[in-house]
C-alpha cells in the first residue's frame, strides 16, 4: 500500500484480538515521523473516546477502498491499460497540481 499523511498500518491484530504472523515493512519516499502504540493503549483510547474508534474505522475503510481499486485496476486488463490506470490512481492520491 502507498500511504498518505496520518495513515495507519499494522492494525489487523489489534482488531482481531489475535497475534498476527505478518511482519510489516515500510519504505519512506519522503521524511516521515512514525509513532507506535501498544494494542492495549489503542484499545483503551477507543473505549475512552468513541471518536478515536471512528477515526480508526475511517482509516481502515479508506485502505479497503484503496485495495479494491488496486485489485480492479490490476485485473482483467492488458498491461498498458493497467499501467495507465495505476498512474491515474497515483495522480489522484498523491499528485500535486502544477501548470
Amino acid at each position: 500500500a502507498l500511504l498518505r499523511e496520518n495513515s495507519l498500518f499494522g492494525v489487523l491484530s489489534l482488531l482481531t484480538g489475535r497475534r498476527s504472523d505478518r511482519f510489516y515493512h515500510a519504505v519512506a519516499f519522503t521524511r516521515v515521523e512514525m509513532v507506535t502504540a501498544p494494542a492495549t493503549s489503542v484499545r483503551a483510547a477507543i473505549e475512552a473516546d468513541t471518536t478515536v474508534g471512528l477515526k480508526l474505522l475511517q482509516g481502515l475503510s479508506s485502505r479497503i477502498l484503496q485495495t479494491e481499486t488496486m485489485i480492479e485496476t490490476l485485473t482483467h486488463r492488458d498491461m498498458s491499460s493497467r499501467l495507465v490506470s495505476f498512474l491515474l490512481v497515483l495522480c489522484r492520491d498523491f499528485g500535486v497540481p502544477d501548470e
